[in-house]
Protein backbone atom coordinates (compact mmCIF):
# COMPACT_ATOMS: atom_id res chain seq x y z
CA UNK A 1 0.00 0.00 0.00
CA UNK A 2 2.95 1.74 0.78
CA UNK A 3 4.39 1.61 -2.43
CA UNK A 4 1.20 2.38 -4.57
CA UNK A 5 0.89 5.79 -2.53
CA UNK A 6 4.71 6.73 -2.90
CA UNK A 7 4.65 5.79 -6.97
CA UNK A 8 1.70 8.24 -6.57
CA UNK A 9 3.22 11.34 -4.92
CA UNK A 10 6.03 11.16 -7.37
CA UNK A 11 3.90 10.85 -10.85
CA UNK A 12 1.87 13.90 -9.67
CA UNK A 13 4.97 15.72 -8.51
CA UNK A 14 6.13 15.18 -12.23
CA UNK A 15 2.87 16.58 -13.48
CA UNK A 16 3.39 19.44 -11.56
CA UNK A 17 7.14 20.36 -12.44
CA UNK A 18 5.91 19.61 -16.15
CA UNK A 19 3.47 22.06 -15.62
CA UNK A 20 5.52 24.69 -14.53
CA UNK A 21 8.00 23.99 -17.27
CA UNK A 22 5.41 24.35 -20.11
CA UNK A 23 3.73 27.78 -18.52
CA UNK A 24 7.62 29.21 -18.44
CA UNK A 25 8.08 28.46 -22.07
CA UNK A 26 4.64 30.03 -23.13
CA UNK A 27 5.18 32.98 -21.13
CA UNK A 28 8.38 34.00 -22.67
CA UNK A 29 7.83 32.24 -26.22
CA UNK A 30 7.78 35.30 -28.99
CA UNK A 31 6.91 34.57 -32.60
CA UNK A 32 9.70 35.29 -35.33
CA UNK A 33 7.70 38.05 -36.68
CA UNK A 34 10.73 39.09 -38.85
CA UNK A 35 10.51 35.51 -41.12
CA UNK A 36 7.22 35.93 -41.75
CA UNK A 37 7.50 39.42 -43.03
CA UNK A 38 10.43 38.58 -44.79
CA UNK A 39 8.50 35.76 -46.71
CA UNK A 40 5.81 38.23 -47.39
CA UNK A 41 7.94 40.74 -48.44
CA UNK A 42 9.60 38.76 -50.93
CA UNK A 43 6.03 37.42 -52.28
CA UNK A 44 5.16 40.68 -52.63
CA UNK A 45 8.14 42.28 -54.68
CA UNK A 46 7.12 42.84 -58.44
CA UNK A 47 9.29 40.89 -61.17
CA UNK A 48 9.44 40.32 -64.97
CA UNK A 49 9.97 36.95 -64.76
CA UNK A 50 10.41 34.33 -62.47
CA UNK A 51 12.19 35.42 -59.41
CA UNK A 52 15.51 33.67 -58.32
CA UNK A 53 15.16 31.11 -60.81
CA UNK A 54 19.12 31.66 -62.10
CA UNK A 55 21.88 30.16 -60.02
CA UNK A 56 24.75 32.07 -59.55
CA UNK A 57 27.30 29.27 -61.53
CA UNK A 58 24.79 29.80 -64.14
CA UNK A 59 25.38 33.26 -64.74
CA UNK A 60 29.09 33.80 -63.81
CA UNK A 61 29.98 30.93 -66.22
CA UNK A 62 32.74 29.71 -68.88
CA UNK A 63 33.15 30.80 -72.83
CA UNK A 64 34.10 27.23 -73.36
CA UNK A 65 35.48 24.28 -71.98
CA UNK A 66 38.74 22.99 -73.44
CA UNK A 67 40.17 19.37 -72.49
CA UNK A 68 43.60 18.73 -73.49
CA UNK A 69 45.10 15.09 -73.22
CA UNK A 70 48.18 15.46 -74.58
CA UNK A 71 48.76 16.65 -77.94
CA UNK A 72 44.76 15.78 -78.64
CA UNK A 73 42.49 18.59 -78.18
CA UNK A 74 38.82 18.94 -78.17
CA UNK A 75 36.49 21.83 -76.60
CA UNK A 76 32.66 22.84 -76.83
CA UNK A 77 30.43 25.73 -75.64
CA UNK A 78 29.99 26.51 -72.21
CA UNK A 79 26.62 24.69 -72.10
CA UNK A 80 24.58 24.32 -68.92
CA UNK A 81 25.80 20.51 -68.17
CA UNK A 82 29.35 22.18 -68.65
CA UNK A 83 28.71 24.75 -65.80
CA UNK A 84 27.54 21.96 -63.60
CA UNK A 85 31.00 20.89 -63.40
CA UNK A 86 31.34 23.21 -60.22
CA UNK A 87 28.89 20.82 -58.84
CA UNK A 88 32.05 18.97 -58.22
CA UNK A 89 33.12 21.72 -55.13
CA UNK A 90 30.35 20.66 -53.47
CA UNK A 91 31.26 19.84 -49.82
CA UNK A 92 35.15 19.80 -50.83
CA UNK A 93 37.44 22.09 -49.53
CA UNK A 94 40.68 24.06 -50.16
CA UNK A 95 44.47 22.79 -48.54
CA UNK A 96 46.43 24.66 -49.96
CA UNK A 97 47.01 27.94 -51.88
CA UNK A 98 50.29 29.29 -53.87
CA UNK A 99 50.52 32.23 -55.86
CA UNK A 100 52.77 32.46 -58.86
CA UNK A 101 54.39 35.35 -60.75
CA UNK A 102 56.43 35.43 -63.87
CA UNK A 103 57.85 38.60 -65.37
CA UNK A 104 57.68 36.90 -68.99
CA UNK A 105 54.84 34.43 -70.22
CA UNK A 106 53.44 32.15 -67.08
CA UNK A 107 54.96 29.05 -66.82
CA UNK A 108 53.35 26.07 -64.57
CA UNK A 109 55.94 24.26 -63.94
CA UNK A 110 53.79 21.24 -62.60
CA UNK A 111 51.37 21.20 -64.77
CA UNK A 112 50.69 17.95 -66.49
CA UNK A 113 49.45 17.03 -69.96
CA UNK A 114 46.03 16.11 -68.91
CA UNK A 115 44.06 19.07 -68.11
CA UNK A 116 40.91 20.77 -68.73
CA UNK A 117 40.27 24.72 -69.52
CA UNK A 118 37.37 27.17 -68.61
CA UNK A 119 38.10 30.28 -70.62
CA UNK A 120 35.98 33.36 -69.14
CA UNK A 121 34.69 36.34 -71.07
CA UNK A 122 35.76 38.64 -68.54
CA UNK A 123 38.31 38.72 -65.51
CA UNK A 124 36.56 37.33 -62.19
CA UNK A 125 37.50 38.36 -58.36
CA UNK A 126 38.54 34.82 -57.05
CA UNK A 127 37.41 35.24 -53.64
CA UNK A 128 33.88 36.20 -54.85
CA UNK A 129 34.11 33.06 -57.19
CA UNK A 130 34.83 30.85 -54.38
CA UNK A 131 32.65 32.17 -51.87
CA UNK A 132 29.61 32.96 -54.14
CA UNK A 133 29.97 30.21 -57.08
CA UNK A 134 31.77 27.41 -55.72
CA UNK A 135 30.64 27.84 -52.21
CA UNK A 136 34.31 27.24 -50.49
CA UNK A 137 36.53 29.36 -48.24
CA UNK A 138 40.53 30.14 -49.03
CA UNK A 139 42.87 32.57 -48.29
CA UNK A 140 43.72 33.90 -51.67
CA UNK A 141 45.73 36.82 -52.58
CA UNK A 142 43.85 40.11 -52.36
CA UNK A 143 42.02 41.44 -55.80
CA UNK A 144 43.49 39.11 -57.78
CA UNK A 145 41.35 38.39 -60.75
CA UNK A 146 41.25 35.57 -63.43
CA UNK A 147 39.72 34.92 -66.74
CA UNK A 148 40.76 30.98 -67.14
CA UNK A 149 41.00 28.23 -64.72
CA UNK A 150 42.62 25.21 -65.51
CA UNK A 151 41.53 21.66 -63.77
CA UNK A 152 44.96 19.33 -63.89
CA UNK A 153 42.88 16.09 -63.59
CA UNK A 154 46.64 13.64 -63.99
CA UNK A 155 48.97 14.78 -61.78
CA UNK A 156 47.69 13.74 -58.56
CA UNK A 157 45.03 11.83 -56.55
CA UNK A 158 43.29 15.53 -55.81
CA UNK A 159 42.33 17.92 -58.43
CA UNK A 160 44.93 21.02 -58.66
CA UNK A 161 43.11 24.20 -60.05
CA UNK A 162 44.62 27.11 -61.28
CA UNK A 163 43.30 30.89 -61.77
CA UNK A 164 45.55 32.56 -64.30
CA UNK A 165 45.44 36.21 -64.59
CA UNK A 166 44.54 38.19 -67.70
CA UNK A 167 47.70 39.54 -68.60
CA UNK A 168 48.84 35.60 -68.06
CA UNK A 169 51.26 36.20 -65.50
CA UNK A 170 50.14 35.38 -62.54
CA UNK A 171 48.18 32.80 -61.10
CA UNK A 172 47.01 31.20 -58.48
CA UNK A 173 47.51 27.55 -57.58
CA UNK A 174 44.74 25.49 -55.23
CA UNK A 175 44.86 22.17 -54.15
CA UNK A 176 41.63 20.60 -53.92
CA UNK A 177 40.08 17.74 -51.74
CA UNK A 178 38.28 16.93 -54.78
CA UNK A 179 38.99 13.52 -56.57
CA UNK A 180 40.52 13.75 -59.50
CA UNK A 181 38.08 10.99 -60.95
CA UNK A 182 34.78 13.13 -59.99
CA UNK A 183 36.35 15.96 -62.42
CA UNK A 184 36.67 12.81 -65.29
CA UNK A 185 33.83 11.37 -64.54
CA UNK A 186 31.45 15.07 -65.06
CA UNK A 187 33.88 14.86 -68.59
CA UNK A 188 33.12 11.21 -69.47
CA UNK A 189 29.11 12.69 -69.87
CA UNK A 190 29.99 15.80 -72.13
CA UNK A 191 33.02 13.41 -74.50
CA UNK A 192 30.22 13.08 -77.36
CA UNK A 193 29.63 16.73 -77.12
CA UNK A 194 33.06 17.64 -77.95
CA UNK A 195 34.49 18.55 -81.01
CA UNK A 196 38.17 19.49 -82.34
CA UNK A 197 40.17 22.45 -81.11
CA UNK A 198 43.12 23.80 -82.00
CA UNK A 199 45.63 26.44 -79.90
CA UNK A 200 46.85 29.79 -81.13
CA UNK A 201 49.96 31.51 -79.94
CA UNK A 202 49.21 35.60 -80.78
CA UNK A 203 52.34 36.99 -78.64
CA UNK A 204 55.03 36.36 -76.09
CA UNK A 205 52.99 35.88 -73.39
CA UNK A 206 50.72 33.28 -75.20
CA UNK A 207 53.28 30.69 -76.04
CA UNK A 208 52.63 27.46 -73.70
CA UNK A 209 49.75 25.01 -72.98
CA UNK A 210 48.38 26.67 -69.86
CA UNK A 211 48.45 30.98 -72.00
CA UNK A 212 48.01 29.69 -75.27
CA UNK A 213 43.97 30.68 -77.15
CA UNK A 214 41.58 27.51 -78.02
CA UNK A 215 39.31 27.58 -80.33
CA UNK A 216 37.15 25.49 -82.52
CA UNK A 217 39.63 23.46 -85.25
CA UNK A 218 36.98 23.98 -87.87
CA UNK A 219 33.38 24.69 -86.90
CA UNK A 220 30.66 23.29 -88.81
CA UNK A 221 26.79 21.61 -88.57
CA UNK A 222 25.96 25.16 -87.21
CA UNK A 223 22.29 25.78 -86.57
CA UNK A 224 20.32 29.22 -87.50
CA UNK A 225 18.09 29.31 -84.84
CA UNK A 226 14.81 31.53 -85.06
CA UNK A 227 13.01 32.87 -82.08
CA UNK A 228 10.09 35.53 -81.31
CA UNK A 229 9.87 38.16 -79.08
CA UNK A 230 8.04 39.11 -76.47
CA UNK A 231 7.48 42.69 -75.22
CA UNK A 232 9.05 43.27 -71.45
CA UNK A 233 6.62 45.93 -69.85
CA UNK A 234 8.07 49.38 -69.05
CA UNK A 235 5.36 49.86 -66.41
CA UNK A 236 6.21 46.86 -64.54
CA UNK A 237 9.81 47.66 -64.70
CA UNK A 238 9.17 51.15 -64.25
CA UNK A 239 7.19 49.65 -60.36
CA UNK A 240 10.49 48.16 -59.48
CA UNK A 241 13.06 50.46 -59.99
CA UNK A 242 10.75 53.33 -58.74
CA UNK A 243 9.37 51.49 -56.20
CA UNK A 244 5.51 52.02 -56.71
CA UNK A 245 6.38 56.01 -55.92
CA UNK A 246 4.10 58.70 -58.10
CA UNK A 247 6.46 59.30 -61.60
CA UNK A 248 5.99 61.97 -64.67
CA UNK A 249 5.80 61.33 -68.03
CA UNK A 250 7.42 63.36 -71.13
CA UNK A 251 7.65 62.70 -74.75
CA UNK A 252 10.93 63.79 -76.24
CA UNK A 253 12.31 63.30 -79.59
CA UNK A 254 10.27 60.21 -79.82
CA UNK A 255 12.03 58.92 -76.78
CA UNK A 256 9.62 58.37 -73.43
CA UNK A 257 10.82 60.42 -70.30
CA UNK A 258 9.70 59.04 -66.95
CA UNK A 259 11.43 60.60 -63.61
CA UNK A 260 10.30 61.99 -60.28
CA UNK A 261 12.55 63.20 -57.14
CA UNK A 262 14.18 59.97 -57.15
CA UNK A 263 15.54 58.35 -60.31
CA UNK A 264 14.95 59.08 -64.31
CA UNK A 265 14.03 56.91 -67.01
CA UNK A 266 14.90 56.60 -71.01
CA UNK A 267 12.83 54.59 -72.91
CA UNK A 268 13.23 54.20 -76.73
CA UNK A 269 10.34 52.91 -78.50
CA UNK A 270 12.12 52.14 -81.95
CA UNK A 271 15.12 50.44 -80.20
CA UNK A 272 13.29 48.76 -77.38
CA UNK A 273 15.80 49.83 -75.10
CA UNK A 274 15.30 51.57 -71.25
CA UNK A 275 17.69 53.10 -69.16
CA UNK A 276 17.40 53.87 -65.16
CA UNK A 277 19.23 56.28 -63.85
CA UNK A 278 19.28 56.58 -59.71
CA UNK A 279 19.38 59.87 -58.73
CA UNK A 280 19.70 59.52 -54.62
CA UNK A 281 22.89 57.43 -55.39
CA UNK A 282 26.54 58.44 -56.41
CA UNK A 283 28.04 56.98 -59.63
CA UNK A 284 31.06 56.99 -58.13
CA UNK A 285 30.38 55.25 -54.78
CA UNK A 286 31.42 51.26 -55.71
CA UNK A 287 34.21 50.16 -58.25
CA UNK A 288 34.72 47.00 -55.97
CA UNK A 289 33.76 43.88 -57.99
CA UNK A 290 33.96 41.99 -55.08
CA UNK A 291 30.87 43.97 -53.86
CA UNK A 292 28.89 44.83 -57.22
CA UNK A 293 29.04 41.44 -58.84
CA UNK A 294 27.32 39.75 -56.13
CA UNK A 295 24.45 42.52 -55.53
CA UNK A 296 23.97 43.18 -58.80
CA UNK A 297 23.14 39.31 -59.43
CA UNK A 298 21.41 39.31 -56.31
CA UNK A 299 19.21 42.52 -57.37
CA UNK A 300 18.27 42.03 -60.83
CA UNK A 301 17.23 38.00 -59.98
CA UNK A 302 15.15 39.04 -56.85
CA UNK A 303 12.65 40.66 -59.92
CA UNK A 304 12.85 37.91 -62.43
CA UNK A 305 15.35 40.45 -64.63
CA UNK A 306 17.10 37.52 -65.98
CA UNK A 307 14.68 36.80 -68.71
CA UNK A 308 17.06 34.77 -70.73
CA UNK A 309 20.38 33.08 -70.31
CA UNK A 310 21.94 36.01 -69.24
CA UNK A 311 26.25 35.60 -68.08
CA UNK A 312 28.76 38.03 -66.50
CA UNK A 313 29.94 38.94 -69.99
CA UNK A 314 32.02 42.39 -68.43
CA UNK A 315 33.39 44.04 -65.99
CA UNK A 316 34.44 47.60 -66.07
CA UNK A 317 36.04 48.42 -62.80
CA UNK A 318 36.71 52.17 -64.25
CA UNK A 319 32.83 53.10 -64.83
CA UNK A 320 32.34 50.40 -61.74
CA UNK A 321 29.81 48.78 -65.22
CA UNK A 322 29.08 45.52 -65.41
CA UNK A 323 27.87 43.46 -68.05
CA UNK A 324 25.10 40.15 -68.74
CA UNK A 325 25.03 39.15 -71.75
CA UNK A 326 22.45 36.53 -73.54
CA UNK A 327 23.81 33.47 -74.38
CA UNK A 328 22.31 30.12 -76.59
CA UNK A 329 23.19 26.81 -75.91
CA UNK A 330 26.05 28.23 -74.17
CA UNK A 331 27.50 30.27 -76.68
CA UNK A 332 26.93 34.31 -76.88
CA UNK A 333 24.54 36.64 -78.62
CA UNK A 334 26.33 39.71 -80.40
CA UNK A 335 23.67 42.71 -81.24
CA UNK A 336 24.66 46.46 -81.65
CA UNK A 337 21.87 48.02 -79.70
CA UNK A 338 22.11 46.06 -76.07
CA UNK A 339 19.16 44.09 -76.67
CA UNK A 340 20.99 41.23 -75.90
CA UNK A 341 22.44 42.86 -72.68
CA UNK A 342 21.90 43.89 -69.28
CA UNK A 343 24.26 46.66 -68.40
CA UNK A 344 24.12 47.75 -64.20
CA UNK A 345 26.18 49.63 -62.07
CA UNK A 346 26.24 49.52 -57.80
CA UNK A 347 25.95 52.55 -55.71
CA UNK A 348 26.39 52.86 -52.27
CA UNK A 349 22.96 51.14 -50.91
CA UNK A 350 21.71 50.35 -54.25
CA UNK A 351 21.63 50.40 -57.76
CA UNK A 352 22.83 53.52 -59.48
CA UNK A 353 22.54 52.81 -63.11
CA UNK A 354 20.21 50.07 -65.14
CA UNK A 355 20.29 49.37 -68.58
CA UNK A 356 18.35 46.73 -71.19
CA UNK A 357 16.66 45.50 -74.05
CA UNK A 358 12.63 45.13 -73.39
CA UNK A 359 12.67 42.16 -75.11
CA UNK A 360 12.58 38.47 -74.37
CA UNK A 361 12.60 35.13 -76.28
CA UNK A 362 9.65 33.43 -76.30
CA UNK A 363 10.24 30.22 -78.75
CA UNK A 364 13.45 29.71 -80.29
CA UNK A 365 14.03 26.90 -82.77
CA UNK A 366 15.64 25.60 -85.46
CA UNK A 367 15.05 27.35 -88.41
CA UNK A 368 15.13 24.28 -90.53
CA UNK A 369 17.87 25.77 -93.26
CA UNK A 370 21.02 23.66 -93.96
CA UNK A 371 23.76 23.65 -91.32
CA UNK A 372 26.64 26.23 -91.82
CA UNK A 373 30.49 25.65 -92.43
CA UNK A 374 32.34 28.48 -90.90
CA UNK A 375 36.30 29.35 -91.98
CA UNK A 376 38.56 27.13 -90.22
CA UNK A 377 40.61 28.62 -86.86
CA UNK A 378 43.29 28.83 -89.23
CA UNK A 379 42.00 30.51 -92.13
CA UNK A 380 40.99 33.00 -89.31
CA UNK A 381 44.39 33.32 -87.98
CA UNK A 382 45.55 33.76 -91.33
CA UNK A 383 43.58 36.68 -91.92
CA UNK A 384 43.83 38.45 -88.75
CA UNK A 385 47.72 37.94 -88.41
CA UNK A 386 48.18 39.71 -92.36
CA UNK A 387 45.59 41.97 -92.11
CA UNK A 388 47.16 45.86 -92.06
CA UNK A 389 43.81 47.08 -89.48
CA UNK A 390 44.34 44.95 -87.18
CA UNK A 391 47.18 44.68 -84.53
CA UNK A 392 47.14 40.76 -84.18
CA UNK A 393 49.31 40.77 -80.78
CA UNK A 394 45.86 42.05 -79.09
CA UNK A 395 44.03 39.79 -79.67
CA UNK A 396 42.45 37.93 -76.58
CA UNK A 397 39.66 35.54 -77.41
CA UNK A 398 38.40 33.54 -80.37
CA UNK A 399 35.00 31.73 -80.38
CA UNK A 400 31.75 30.90 -82.08
CA UNK A 401 28.69 32.79 -81.17
CA UNK A 402 25.78 33.79 -82.61
CA UNK A 403 24.59 37.26 -84.50
CA UNK A 404 21.54 38.31 -83.62
CA UNK A 405 19.42 39.71 -86.76
CA UNK A 406 15.89 41.38 -85.85
CA UNK A 407 13.33 41.86 -88.74
CA UNK A 408 11.77 45.41 -88.80
CA UNK A 409 7.67 46.61 -89.54
CA UNK A 410 6.63 48.69 -92.26
CA UNK A 411 7.96 52.03 -90.07
CA UNK A 412 11.24 50.72 -89.73
CA UNK A 413 10.23 49.68 -85.42
CA UNK A 414 11.40 45.97 -84.35
CA UNK A 415 8.38 43.94 -85.04
CA UNK A 416 8.68 41.88 -81.91
CA UNK A 417 6.25 39.32 -83.50
CA UNK A 418 8.25 38.66 -86.50
CA UNK A 419 10.87 36.03 -86.49
CA UNK A 420 14.39 37.26 -85.54
CA UNK A 421 17.38 34.98 -86.27
CA UNK A 422 20.56 33.87 -84.09
CA UNK A 423 23.04 33.10 -86.86
CA UNK A 424 26.31 31.41 -85.89
CA UNK A 425 29.52 33.22 -87.05
CA UNK A 426 33.05 33.92 -85.39
CA UNK A 427 33.57 36.60 -83.05
CA UNK A 428 36.83 37.77 -82.09
CA UNK A 429 38.09 39.94 -78.77
CA UNK A 430 40.24 42.64 -79.57
CA UNK A 431 42.47 44.93 -77.14
CA UNK A 432 38.86 44.19 -74.95
CA UNK A 433 36.58 44.85 -77.38
CA UNK A 434 34.47 42.15 -79.08
CA UNK A 435 34.16 42.30 -83.24
CA UNK A 436 32.18 39.97 -85.23
CA UNK A 437 34.61 38.29 -87.98
CA UNK A 438 33.54 38.82 -91.50
CA UNK A 439 35.76 38.30 -94.51
CA UNK A 440 38.86 39.42 -92.80
CA UNK A 441 37.25 42.23 -91.16
CA UNK A 442 36.16 43.21 -87.65
CA UNK A 443 32.64 44.80 -87.37
CA UNK A 444 32.46 46.35 -83.59
CA UNK A 445 29.90 44.85 -81.71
Amino acid sequence: MRIKELIKSITLTILVISSIVLTLLIWNFTPDIADVDSELAKENTKSIGPRFESQINQVIAPLQLVHVHGTNIEGMPATREVNELSDIFAKQHINKVVYIENDQSLLLRELSDHFLILDYPTDIPIAIYLSDVLDVQAKVPNHFKFNRLIYDIDSAEHLVVYAIDETRHRAVKMTTSIKTSSAKNHLEELKMALRPYMNVSTNEDTVNKATYLYAPKAPENLKTYRTIFNHISVEDLNAILFDDTPIVRTTKSGNTIYNNNTGVVNYDPDRKTYHYTNLTEDEYSTRDMNISIPRTFDYINEHGGFTDDFRLFNTNKDQGLITYQMFLNGRPIFYPNQLNQILVSWGERGIFEYSRGLLKTNVTIDNGEKPKKLPTLEDVRGALASSNQVDYRKVEQLVVGYRMVSKKGPDNRLEIQENSQFEPIWFVKHEGKWYEFNDGELIEQ
